[in-house]
């Protein structure tokens, strides 16, 4: 018998800070990578590259839009699937929690923050679309 979904979110948020924190320092510090940003880009304000988080759920469902009631582009297989996001927006609430990632992989679409292992939503160091 496994966690509840509440303590096993609560134990991959605590487990995820540091790291996540030690990728925003890293990004925030590198002059390099500001330096080939040329002002058109920075008005996008979406990561090229994005970030890969891991999903907590089997059968996470990514959407067309923002909102639970979004049309459903793809499901994702077991819980621990890699999901790539490169901003992020808001949208329906789901459990309290309504940021949603735009995937960029494995499909493009929307995925509900709540069931990613981001740390804490919006996630450092993902950018609003």
């Amino acid at each position: 018998m496994g966690l509840p979904t509440g303590i096993r979110r609560l134990a991959l948020i605590a487990a995820a800070g540091p790291l996540a924190a030690a990728m925003t320092t890293v990004m925030l510090a590198s002059p390099s990578a500001a330096a080939t940003q040329s002002a058109g880009a920075a008005v996008i304000h979406q990561a090229p590259a994005g970030h890969t988080y891991r999903t907590l759920v089997t059968g996470l469902r990514i959407r067309k839009a923002p909102h639970t009631l979004a049309a459903v582009v793809d499901v994702l297989g077991a819980a621990g699937s890699r999901v790539t996001v490169n901003c992020y927006a808001y949208g329906s609430s789901v459990f309290g929690d309504s940021v949603w990632y735009h995937t960029v992989a494995p499909r493009a679409g929307f995925a509900a923050g709540y069931y990613l292992n981001t740390g804490r939503d919006p996630a450092p160091g993902i950018p609003h679309c």
